[in-house]
């Protein structure tokens, strides 16, 4: 995200009122990087947090999910769409 412009986005989005939506700044990242071009943190510092945040994130989601749900996770890293695909609907039709 920081090496495709993250920073960039975000000081051109504080520019056009990003500061002013505070649902915009719960975004991931947002909050960090403005507090980051406020003078507030050093760059390194604010991309290891936003990993972090990110993390936590995850952490929170798989959370909900093993709540909510009964889930059967499947690993489809390294496979075709067509190939996932045809897992999917294998597994559907299961």
């Amino acid at each position: 995200m920081f090496a495709n412009g993250l920073v960039e986005e975000t000081g051109e989005l504080l520019q056009r009122g990003l500061a002013k939506n505070p649902t915009a700044l719960q975004a991931l990242g947002y909050r960090q990087i403005v507090e980051h071009l406020r003078g507030e943190r050093p760059l390194a510092e604010t991309i290891e947090l936003v990993k972090i945040r990110t993390r936590q994130y995850a952490k929170r989601q798989l959370t909900w999910f093993r709540r909510q749900m009964k889930l059967d996770w499947m690993t489809l890293e390294g496979q075709t769409p067509a190939a996932v695909a045809q897992i999917l609907k294998t597994n559907r039709n299961a």
